[in-house]
């Protein structure tokens, strides 16, 4: 994404976020919407300040949202602690993280958002946390209700299926689902542009049909 083209989506998230914010039916989170509009952040100490802010709103809201996101926080930092070889750390962080990951989904086992947003961080995670499988249930699921999200969802579900397959060695499987998603043109090529570390931005998609719904209760 271009950095004009960033502001102006950042400026549009704003907008939508406080309209949110301004409903009689929305719950204020706003640890959440600062990760939406600017990401975690690099420095430890912040990053650290950031998911122990999620937490406690999640315990003031219980919003499942503030939990998911509080679970994406430990697992940025367990690979803040990898990247200087606190391995003992990395290891608790990662799996308190994927423990409270999964504990959002087991408690609203049929709500497809919830289990779009395990995926969505399930499916950037490096392949030795061993995450594929899991991605591939939620993925196959949400792909059996495709009609329920708009194409440029459904064509991140895919690519996030393509990079569990590739993660858990089924190549094959993968390649055959890459030529799937090249014939969307230029709605699949953001994501087919990504390196195998990189997570894309949040877009107005996810935020719109997944992430604000969710905020609300539904």
């Amino acid at each position: 994404m271009t950095q004009p083209g960033k502001w102006r989506w950042l400026y549009v998230l704003s907008l939508l976020l406080a309209m949110m914010v301004n409903s009689a039916h929305a719950t204020i989170t706003p640890e959440v919407d600062k990760v939406l509009q600017q990401g975690f952040p690099q420095q430890p100490e912040a990053l650290a300040n950031t998911t122990t802010a999620l937490f406690a709103e999640y315990t003031r809201k219980k919003t499942v949202a503030s939990l998911i996101f509080y679970s994406y926080g430990l697992l940025r930092q367990a690979k803040s602690f990898s990247t200087v070889n606190d391995f003992i750390h990395a290891a608790e962080y990662a799996k308190t993280g994927l423990f409270y990951l999964d504990e959002a989904v087991d408690a609203n086992e049929d709500n497809l958002r919830v289990r779009y947003l395990r995926a969505r961080i399930d499916a950037y995670l490096s392949a030795d946390m061993g995450r594929c499988v899991v991605t591939l249930q939620d993925t196959e699921q949400l792909l059996a209700k495709s009609q329920l999200f708009d194409n440029d969802l459904v064509n991140h579900i895919r690519y996030m299926r393509y990079r569990a397959l590739m993660n858990c060695n089924e190549h094959h499987r993968a390649n055959l689902l890459l030529e799937k998603i090249k014939v969307q043109g230029t709605l699949a090529a953001k994501y087919l542009t990504l390196d195998s570390t990189s997570a894309p931005d949040w877009n107005m998609h996810e935020v719109m049909q997944i992430v604000m719904p969710l905020l609300k209760g539904e």
